[in-house]
């Protein structure tokens, strides 16, 4: 009995050791097919030849197009967008797809792009260098029937799906940074097939591959008047080295293509995509208590320096929502939710909050008028990947100001100085898991405070924008194009990523970042 027991044992071993030692070579293989192998420099892009004769051997068509970065700062700035969908001047990492328009059908912005039911994009290229955050993400931009005329057409920004993230993104091992990437977008499941297989016969690895659905159960596809404009963009925060990461929006290492099979496919939705779920039940509520005393012990210090009731206003947190100047409804709540009751979301991700204040206020120059905004820190409760503090003028056109945003790794210890000499308990255990930034228009050289002034504008090439922020001191709304409305000001909250699901922790989890104006602005008749 024992020597069938060890004949046994040893036949199952001598399976196992085979097994573990053909992954190893299908893994060596995979890695060897791309190139990716010890002291070889090999790049995504070296394939990209091999990938256009194979797609063309598999029968579709090719448009090449490509990716650059975006500066809708400028382009509000210059007339060509009503607002800047709340995106901060260069630097940023901000980048969108381009596509040459199909035949006859002009597309109404660069990035912006329509897609056949049995089209796809490819996109081959190396992921971000080293960062806190990275994703790839598509959003409906316009829905059918198309008006020509964009200043008419009413916009959405709805994601399609979930993002493709720093967290969920297909790579050839843990490491994330400056990593090969195979990206396709397609509504139809045969030209997934298709294209997944032209992909790894041109020497793609599988394990690269990453494939974001466009249900059509939800947007409609197709090409002309009856087709949705979709953009496809990609983001990147919290560098480890901010020249390096400027150096990859400015010199892409991406090809994009649009795929159009020579024989039209049948139709093959593609399904809704399963989204990954908010929440873990765990909240920031224990500190709660604290933030209460953190509160009081701000307003009993700021009184102290002679900045009574009477000379501040508490600001509101709630999700950002609002009627544009248009009459058109915004808030950046779930996408799903947008598409069912037809309002825009400006390009809102499902990977972070957006809580802004309200009332909007002013901070002048010359006026005795600054902000205390103040909250949990939430990378250190672990509820966030990052999170920022952002600053922007013009209620109507959200210009973020330059250098206006602060991120949760840079918050310090910069709630320590606002502990009383003999604190509340749950204070003084708690305050290093909180943050107070000052936001004024002279720092006068003080730590921990933003310096909202008017600086100079450059652009990704350094050149000046032709506009500048020259209408802070004002309350009279200028209509010129080439000027900004800053007569109004107001904060964004965000919060990325929760590493636990990585999508946006439930907004119900956490502590909401809190504002107190103080000056004249609110008692003024």
């Amino acid at each position: 009995m024992k020597s069938n027991v060890r004949a046994s044992f040893i036949v199952v071993l001598v399976v196992v050791l085979a097994m573990l030692v053909f992954a190893g070579v299908a893994r060596s293989q995979e890695l060897e097919s791309t190139g990716k192998t010890a002291g070889k420099d090999w790049s995504p892009i070296d394939n990209v030849d091999r990938l256009k004769k194979t797609l063309d051997r598999l029968g579709f068509n090719l448009d090449q197009g490509g990716i650059e970065y975006v500066d809708l700062v400028k382009n509000t700035c210059l007339g060509l967008s009503p607002d800047t969908l709340a995106n901060n001047p260069w630097p940023n990492a901000y980048m969108a797809v381009t596509l040459p328009p199909h035949p006859g059908v002009p597309s109404p912005l660069e990035w912006a792009w329509q897609l056949r039911e049995d089209e796809a994009i490819v996109m081959v290229g190396e992921t971000p260098p080293d960062v806190a955050y990275f994703s790839y993400q598509t959003f409906m931009l316009f829905q059918p029937p198309y008006q020509p005329n964009v200043a008419t057409q009413k916009r959405y920004g709805i994601a399609v799906g979930d993002t493709i993230n720093i967290g969920t993104v297909n790579l050839l091992g843990p490491e994330r940074a400056s990593q090969p990437i195979v990206y396709i977008v397609t509504g139809n499941r045969e030209t997934e097939r298709r294209v997944r297989a032209a992909v790894q016969k041109a020497g793609y690895p599988a394990s690269i591959v990453n494939v974001e659905t466009i249900s059509p159960a939800i947007f409609k596809l197709g090409v002309g008047l009856e087709g949705s404009w979709f953009y496809l963009a990609s983001r990147s925060a919290v560098p480890a080295d901010k020249d390096t990461l400027n150096d990859y929006i400015k010199d892409p290492p991406y090809v994009v293509f649009r795929v159009t099979p020579k024989t039209p496919l049948a139709a093959d939705p593609e399904p809704v995509p399963v989204l990954r779920p908010h929440g873990t039940g765990r909240t920031e509520m224990e500190l709660y208590p604290a933030l209460k005393q953190l509160r009081q012990a701000i307003l009993d210090k700021l009184e102290q320096s002679g900045y009574g009731a009477a000379q501040r206003k508490e600001l509101d947190t709630k999700v950002w929502s609002m009627v544009t100047r248009d009459g058109r409804e915004m808030i950046l709540e779930s996408p799903y939710v947008a598409a069912q009751r037809d309002y825009q979301i400006i390009g809102a991700t499902r990977d972070t909050n957006y809580l802004a204040t309200y009332p909007n206020f002013m901070l002048r120059e010359g006026e005795d008028e600054f902000v205390i905004v103040y909250g949990v820190n939430h990378q250190k409760t672990g509820k966030v990947t990052y999170s920022s503090v952002s600053i922007y003028a013009d209620k109507d056109r959200w210009f973020g100001v330059k250098d206006g945003t602060v991120l949760s790794p840079d918050f310090g210890d910069s709630a320590r100085r606002y502990l009383p000499d003999n604190p509340p308990a749950e204070l003084a255990r708690d305050i290093d898991m909180f943050y107070v930034l000052k936001v004024a228009r002279d720092c006068q050289g003080e730590e921990y405070c933003l310096q909202v002034n008017q600086p100079d504008f450059l652009d990704i090439n350094d050149d000046a924008y032709t506009c500048e922020l020259d209408d802070l001191d004002t309350s009279e709304i200028d209509p010129a194009p080439l000027n900004f409305n800053n007569e109004e000001m107001f904060f964004l909250f965000r919060s990325y990523m929760e590493p636990e699901t990585l999508v946006a922790p439930d907004d119900n989890e956490l502590l909401y970042d809190r504002a107190i104006y103080f000056g004249p602005y609110f008692s003024q008749p």
